[in-house]
């Protein structure tokens, strides 16, 4: 893209507003690409909804279901393997809104060799992207905070879900607290998925730390460069602005993140904040919602782990 071209391109977005509703396949793929630019939020199990409730399925081995045919002495005894193993979601409605300065939308395109149009797609799927990671994670409904109030997160659900298995602790979440929490896993639940600690960068630090405090090494835990990569065999997974001293142990996929596929882009760059802000003000507004698609493979380490 040459630097002439870039500026007509710019020149072009700023005088033209636009209101346009996303086909649903294209809104589909945009909220995909929205999941993707979260650091564990593209780990997690996404799940591209085609109506605004429904259900999909659950984490877990199937059922055997599979027997000898006898003929004409075969009874047709088979159960609804989706009424069995399905959990219900229901989307919520959502919106990203940002001002984008014409000069920073120009170096950025030109930094990154994509034309203009492209770039503040991806600026906006950044931002969304990374703010749709902390509500899925932090967010209560019950919360003061304007941001968290949004939606349910998977703390919340895992600490008020009456199947998830719970481990309380005295104060912070230390090494020897996590020992226990592998074996409060019935084993066909483990054998659901590949468990990993979920954790902040916080909870992290303070185990990495007493872990190379110690006099003598033990088994239960590798280093890696120096930095904690494996509790109990398990591996970490850090997530940005997670609550700290909060552990979950369940699969990545036992986390599902279902997208919606109405997808409304809004831009305008006319009025007086426009011309005083020189930039572009963009609005995308689509659904989400959170899902533990199996609760009784996951277990909610903490100190306000509490079994209803």
């Amino acid at each position: 893209m040459n630097n002439t071209q870039m500026l007509a391109d710019l020149e072009a977005i700023k005088k033209a507003n636009s209101s346009v509703t996303l086909p649903e396949d294209v809104g589909r793929a945009y909220m995909q690409d929205v999941v993707a630019q979260g650091t564990t939020l593209a780990k997690l199990f996404s799940y591209p909804a085609k109506s605004p409730i429904g259900q999909m399925d659950m984490l877990g081995i199937k059922k055997r279901n599979l027997k000898e045919h006898r003929g004409l002495d075969t009874e047709p005894t088979g159960s609804n393997l989706t009424e069995e193993r399905s959990v219900p979601f229901a989307l919520k409605p959502v919106y990203t809104d940002t001002w984008l300065k014409n000069s920073d939308v120009y170096y950025t395109a030109l930094s990154r060799g994509q034309d203009i149009e492209t770039t503040i797609s991806s600026m906006i799927q950044q931002q969304f992207g990374a703010d749709l990671q902390d509500l899925a994670f932090n967010g209560d409904e019950d919360s003061a905070d304007e941001f968290e109030k949004l939606q349910d997160g998977f703390l919340k659900l895992a600490r008020e879900n009456a199947n998830t298995i719970k481990h309380d602790v005295t104060g912070v979440v230390k090494v020897a607290d996590l020992q226990k929490v592998p074996v409060k896993v019935a084993r066909e639940q483990l054998r659901a998925g590949r468990f990993v600690w979920i954790m902040g960068a916080g909870t992290h630090a303070a185990l990495q730390a007493e872990v190379m405090e110690r006099e003598t090494a033990k088994g239960d835990a590798v280093l890696i460069d120096g930095e904690l990569a494996k509790l109990h065999g398990y591996s970490i997974e850090l997530v940005d602005h997670i609550e700290e001293d909060v552990v979950l142990f369940t699969p990545l996929d036992n986390l599902a993140v279902v997208t919606g596929f109405d997808v409304q882009y809004d831009r305008t760059s006319s009025g007086d904040r426009a011309v005083a802000k020189q930039g572009t003000y963009h609005f995308v507004l689509s659904s989400v919602d959170f899902v533990i698609r199996t609760p009784k493979a996951l277990v909610y380490i903490g100190a306000d782990a509490v079994t209803p």
